[in-house]
């Protein structure tokens, strides 16, 4: 019910559509059939009653194999244990911090790198983001585990997939469980290790999907979402259906990222969007009053939203010691754009690597659990063999490459059964 409650009032909308409604027009039609058309006819009032319990159980039955992904669930029991055979455990691996940098990590939700394309939708949507000064990767790609917004921020800081181990889907999961991923080492566990304070700043709700559960496990000091706005004074009529707009959630991030520099300690800010979230997006005030009209509007917005928070940092002197990342944390959902997203002959996720010094890549391609030594090197830290979880560092010169076949592999047996992941996820029994 919290999850439910912290949510996007669309998702209510279509909760009670689908799981209230739709099952009471059922019943009634079922009632009316019995009551008033069945006993006028004897032979339809044998079949209808020897069918229709069958055919309901049958329906039943095959929504609930689909719900709970049963097939999925008995082949990925069967298949090899790809994450046990590849992972690199973090915890194992000397991290050396050569010259560290403060480091700003922003998650805009649903952002293709697409968007820029010109001849798929006339125009570049997201100019002011591709016109930044950057680093960025042309191929960055969405493997299964990865595809939404807790399983992104998983992916790209544990290098790590998101997958169930309960009975419940995994967003209920993060929400129910009462340590997220405790035997993980992350993104942020590291860099408190090296004496960096960790802030997350997000629009909506952490205990949707269980955020704010996953970024506490993991050495987050600060974990600020919807209910710390409501509790700042925000009013709800300021907010939409997920909670605080973009722009003022930058114009808070502004605030504290100065707060944060002039205590002069090392820090890591991770910000959150939410304006452009399926299904139609979220236009705040601002954007309208700017000329923004519909979904495109919204990542024209968006896009703006992001860059004039890069300038911010950039015209504040603050790049001489701080570095930006900045990522799509899932391919977009079915939104009005979509038609248009699938005629590109690939899609992938917007990212950029914003700096004063900008290093070489080393490919071309990334995959969220990249992202984990990847940051890490980017941001004046040396990873040994430049591999963390199932991730390979995309700046290291002296980094293991990634083998071939890594895209399809991941993509038919990331998901499958592996002890090594459970292992991940039970705490360990205290020691008496």
């Amino acid at each position: 019910a919290q999850g439910l409650a912290s949510s996007d009032p669309a998702i209510i909308r279509r909760f009670i559509r689908w799981c209230v409604v739709a099952p009471l027009l059922l019943f009634g039609a079922v009632l009316a059939i019995e009551r008033w058309i069945v006993p006028c006819r004897h032979r339809l009032t044998r079949f209808v009653r020897a069918v229709l319990p069958a055919a309901a159980l049958l329906a039943a039955t095959v929504l609930w194999v689909s719900q709970l992904s049963v097939i999925d669930y008995l082949a990925s029991n069967v298949g090899p244990d790809y994450f046990g055979q590849h992972y690199v455990p973090p915890s194992m691996v000397n991290v050396h911090s050569a010259n560290p940098k403060n480091l700003i990590l922003i998650y805009v939700e649903s952002l293709e790198a697409g968007y820029s394309n010109r001849q798929v939708f006339g125009d570049n949507l997201i100019a002011p983001l591709t016109d930044l000064d950057a680093i960025r990767f042309g191929s960055y790609q969405q493997v299964p585990g990865t595809g939404w917004t807790i399983a992104a921020m998983v992916a790209t800081q544990c290098a790590v997939p998101l997958k169930r181990i309960t009975v419940f889907d995994e967003n209920t999961q993060g929400e129910l469980v009462q340590s997220f991923l405790p035997n993980a080492t992350c993104l942020s566990d590291i860099l408190a290790e090296h004496g960096y304070r960790n802030v997350f700043m997000g629009g909506g709700s952490p205990t949707f999907a269980g955020k704010g559960k996953f970024l506490r496990a993991h050495h987050y000091d600060e974990v600020l979402g919807k209910e710390d706005w409501l509790r700042q004074g925000v009013p709800g009529s300021a907010m939409n259906g997920w909670g605080l707009f973009d722009e003022d959630l930058f114009g808070r991030a502004r605030a504290r990222l100065e707060e944060l520099h002039q205590s002069g300690l090392p820090f890591n800010l991770t910000l959150l969007t939410v304006n452009s979230h399926e299904p139609s997006g979220f236009m705040s005030n601002s954007c309208a009053q700017r000329g923004h009209a519909g979904f495109n509007g919204v990542i024209r917005c968006t896009a703006f939203d992001v860059a004039a928070f890069v300038r911010f940092v950039t015209d504040s002197g603050y790049l001489r010691d701080t570095n930006i990342v900045i990522l799509g944390d899932h391919l977009a959902r079915r939104n009005p754009l979509t038609s248009h997203l699938e005629r590109l002959p690939e899609r992938s996720l917007f990212n950029a690597f914003v700096g004063a010094t900008l290093p070489a890549r080393n490919r071309e391609q990334l995959l969220h659990f990249d992202l984990l030594p990847t940051i890490l090197e980017f941001n004046g830290f040396t990873v040994d063999g430049g591999r963390l979880g199932l991730g390979y560092s995309a700046f290291s010169t002296h980094a293991i490459q990634p083998e071939a076949h890594r895209l399809e592999a991941l993509r038919s047996s990331v998901l499958n059964r592996s002890e090594t992941y459970r292992a991940l996820w039970v705490a360990k029994k205290p020691e008496q």
